[in-house]
């Protein structure tokens, strides 16, 4: 790294490697921090990292539409139910009738 002042070449000082010595002007400058990538931090320890979050809310979606799928199937079931059970009465009633006409 150069001096921005007189442009001579910056050498870390002996004391502290923290500081870059220009001997020409006689200036000290700190080293410029080198940036890194730093992942996302956790802040709360209760809280998942957002990929197991999202893979257990996938589960859970999946989860809750096999549940409904099924909902869905005993409804099928139920509905089916209801046509024979009110013919039976009906077929009842008109025995009835028929039987009350006869013994008459």
């Amino acid at each position: 790294m150069k001096c921005p002042v007189c442009g001579e070449t910056l050498r870390p000082g002996k004391k502290d490697p923290n500081y870059l010595l220009c001997y020409t002007c006689k200036k000290k400058y700190k080293v410029p921090e080198k940036k890194t990538v730093k992942k996302e931090e956790q802040k709360y320890s209760n809280i998942p990292p957002k990929t197991v979050r999202k893979k257990r809310e996938k589960e859970m979606k999946k989860a809750y539409d096999e549940m409904l799928s099924v909902e869905e199937e005993y409804q099928e079931d139920k509905v089916s139910v209801v046509p024979i059970v009110v013919l039976t009465i009906a077929i009842l009633a008109v025995a009835g009738i028929i039987v009350y006409m006869l013994l008459k």
